[in-house]
């Protein structure tokens, strides 16, 4: 996998928002790829037992004569034991991890989420923070269980950061099935991302965003499903940064998943709203 590093800041002409925000729409069909390109294979050498060749057990010798009347008995020839097959060395293939629980434990959290966490108590989520900054496309996070702001400075009217009165965007995998970039064995994970239960958030369910140590709440208003592709009035009313109050925007896939481009076909955007100290 690639490695995320932050492009040039440029600042768009008014002239030109308009189709780069199409541009951008088309790019959360990829940048949020949330299957995540070709499957992987996991291949798994098959075991093929090689039999080592008995050995020959020598005939019993013909009686020998004896010049006494009673013939000399011969003894039984003992029988050679044949070895157990020997199998060949088994390749296991890729280490395969399946959750983030185990991910987590094997191999810890991706080492450029270092902006803080992100916790969403009703699904269970605890999850580190990275930054993206967003040129012509937003790109993904690094693995299945980070969760990536996206720094829209050069997009004069949309996003913000995190508490700072706009509306800050996030992002996160609702599954995966790739190579874990950080892993020094070449590990494979498929399962669940982090943000797989994104669309079951209902209004007031809470999200806190803590960066530089200070914990922000924040409480669900709305949720929605859109298009990833030629919905770019809708994108852009989304994406805004002119809000009323302190919000953040949560983002991942959803709708149906084509098995040819692993892609999803849809989004699923979540608004929440800065919660006061004492509030909520």
């Amino acid at each position: 996998m690639t490695t995320h590093s932050p492009a040039p800041r440029r600042r768009f002409p008014l002239a030109v928002r308009a189709g780069l925000l199409a541009s951008l729409a088309f790019a959360l069909a990829f940048a949020l790829g949330c299957g995540g390109g070709d499957d992987p294979a996991v291949v798994v050498a098959p075991v093929t037992a090689t039999a080592t060749p008995a050995a020959a057990t020598p005939a019993a010798p013909a009686p020998a004569a004896s010049p006494t009347p009673e013939a000399t008995p011969t003894a039984e020839p003992t029988p050679t034991p044949t070895p157990e097959p020997t199998a060949e060395p088994e390749d296991e293939g890729p280490a395969l991890i399946s959750n983030l629980r185990q991910l987590r434990e094997t191999y810890g959290e991706a080492p450029d989420a270092t902006l803080g966490r992100l916790r969403i108590p009703t699904l269970g989520v605890d999850a580190p923070l990275g930054t993206r900054y967003v040129g012509a496309a937003m790109p993904n996070p690094t693995g299945p269980d980070d969760v990536v702001w996206y720094d829209f400075s050069g997009w004069e009217g949309l996003g913000g950061a995190p508490g700072a009165g706009g509306n800050a965007v996030f992002s996160g995998h609702v599954d995966y099935y790739l190579g874990i970039s950080w892993a020094p064995d070449d590990a494979v994970y498929r399962g669940r991302g982090v943000f797989f239960g994104l669309d079951a958030l209902s209004p007031g369910d809470i999200v806190e965003v803590e960066t530089g140590g200070v914990v922000r709440r924040y409480a669900v208003v709305w949720r929605r499903q859109v298009p990833a592709e030629g919905a770019g009035a809708e994108w852009s009313a989304i994406l805004r940064g002119d809000v009323a109050v302190d919000s953040i925007t949560l983002l991942t896939c959803g709708g149906e998943f084509d098995d040819a481009t692993k892609t999803y076909a849809d989004r699923v955007a979540i608004r929440a709203e800065r919660v006061q100290a004492g509030a909520g």
